[in-house]
């Protein structure tokens, strides 16, 4: 936000995705990165087996993992709250 120049955006930009690949994270952002750009150096890939082979595995692991890791936990911990109204109802229920 602070660079001025369109080459420095770009590299603000390239910076944060070279470090958290060099840091070995399989990620969908970063493979979107990497894998064009070692396309256009000459790596053998092609499109369709970077995208059967890696992206869409990746994609489906972070969808798996983002409800599984998070979402059904943030549910689990914070279940559904009954109301005033549905605590009152099972009360008379189990009073009866």
């Amino acid at each position: 936000m602070t660079s001025k120049s369109t080459i420095g955006k770009i590299a603000a930009m390239w910076l944060p995705i070279l470090i958290f690949f060099g840091q070995g994270f399989e990620h969908a952002v970063v493979n979107m990165f990497v894998i064009p750009a070692g396309m256009m150096l000459g790596a053998e890939v092609t499109i369709a087996d970077w995208w059967l082979w890696n992206q869409i595995p990746v994609l489906l692991g972070n969808l798996v993992s983002a409800f599984l890791l998070a979402g059904a936990a943030l549910y689990f911990t914070h279940g559904k709250k009954e109301t005033g109204k549905e605590a009152a109802l099972q009360n008379l229920k189990k009073a009866q």
